[in-house]
This record gives C-alpha cells, structure tokens and sequence, in this order.
C-alpha cells in the first residue's frame, strides 16, 4: 500500500525523476552517492513494499562497506517501486514520467492528453515548430480545433508552413490557427483540453525527453481556474502567426 502522505501520482514522478539522476559506478562508493541511496530509501518506504524497504535499508547500511556489492542492486529496486506507483497512480497519469530518449514514450503520453478533448485544444509553448503538427497533433480527434499559442521571440520558422500545410490538407476536418504573444511574455508549457482541463508539459514539445527526462502532470483544479481564463485572454490579445 502507498504511503497517505504523498500523491501516487506524484511518488511516481519523484520516482522516476530520481531514477534518472542515478550516479554513474554505483559500484563504487562516494558520500554523493551515499546520499542519492538515502533518498531513494524514503522514496521506496512511500511505496510501502515490505520486501523492497527491506532491501534498500540494507543497502544503505552496508553500501559504504561494501559498495560493489550492494550499489548496482539499488537500480532494480527503485525499477519495481517505479512499476507499483504508475499502477497505484489514477489511469489518466500513466506514463507522466518519460525517461531520456522515451520519444515513442513522449508521443503516447501526449496523444492520450489530446484524445480527451472534444472540441478545443489550446496547446502553449513559446518554443513550437513543426513538430507540434508532424508528431502530436495527429493524434487529436477529429473537428478539435486546435490553437497554438506562442512567444513572438522564440516561436521557430518552421512552424508557420507547417501550420498552412495542416490547413491546406484537413481544413475543417481539423481546424487549426496559430497566434504569437509579445516577446518573452510566455514560460509554460501547456495543454489546455476544453478550456476545462490542464496539463504541464516540463519541456518543450519539440524537445520532449530527447536529451533529458520529462514530466506531463494535471494541474491542480484550483490552479487551472486561474490559468485557463489567463490563457484564454492571452490568446485573444495574441497576434495571428
């Protein structure tokens, strides 16, 4: 069972993100190492696996003695607490945290977040390019419109032949404009389901988990109530791409 002071969603996260700044040469001691295994003893006591908080506590006690032993075991243990918190974790999580490299893992992730919506999409990143419309967009419904919100001083090149691309071949079939706020007026990175839902995306689209991991999070209900009509006036006041 999962400890009840911590999200599952979030121990998730915690999880994997610690996971992906394991030391390098576990099997070879040093005190930072020492105390990347100390965390990683909370993280999987919030898990709550007896057998597992068994074996990570003995890591950490025997790890400074004899650390070719115990630390290359320490990978496989936080592997199995990853795998139970993303099946305590609520369906609609699944797969938030995404390893270096994930790209497949990336595209899912998102895909399953632009499936929710039934009418609108208001995707922001001050960083688009065409990858926004080759890799993700697709994966929308049909007649979602979609709205791409970005910053006027970083928004790539690429992206306004592809935004009259997309149009050119699907037209109302799946509506799509794009618009640009004032330079450096945007920092997050978000998807915005049905002027209802809200997502974090960690990185940008064009970026996500290529060089390092990557996060994609519901954000809370009472934070998305102040975001979403902050968003909605932005791309009012945006000028067209």
């Amino acid at each position: 069972m999962l400890s009840r002071s911590i999200d599952a969603h979030e121990l998730y996260v915690r999880i994997g993100h610690h996971l992906s700044a394991m030391p390098a040469r576990m099997e070879a001691y040093s005190p930072e190492k020492q105390v990347w295994i100390s965390k990683a003893v909370a993280l999987v006591e919030a898990v709550g696996d007896l057998v597992d908080m068994g074996r990570i506590t003995e890591v950490a006690e025997w790890y400074p003695t004899h650390p070719a032993i115990y630390g290359p075991s320490v990978w496989g243990i936080l592997q199995r607490a990853l795998a139970r918190a993303e099946l305590a974790a609520p369906a609609a999580t699944s797969g938030a945290f995404l390893p270096e490299g994930n790209a497949m893992d990336a595209m899912s992730a998102i895909g399953k977040v632009l499936k929710e919506a039934r009418s609108r999409l208001l995707i922001v990143d001050p960083y688009l390019d065409e990858t926004i419309l080759t890799d993700f967009a697709p994966m929308g419904a049909e007649g979602v419109k979609i709205d791409l919100l970005c910053d006027g001083a970083s928004v790539k090149a690429t992206l306004a032949p592809a935004v009259r691309r997309w149009s050119a071949q699907y037209d109302a079939k799946r509506p799509i404009e794009a618009r640009t706020t004032g330079a450096r007026l945007l920092h997050d990175r978000l998807i915005i389901v049905d002027d209802a839902k809200v997502w974090n995306v960690s990185q940008s689209f064009k970026d996500l988990a290529a060089r390092s991991p990557a996060s994609i999070t519901v954000v809370p209900a009472e934070v998305a109530v102040l975001k979403i009509p902050a968003y909605v006036d932005m791309w009012t006041a945006a000028a067209p791409l």
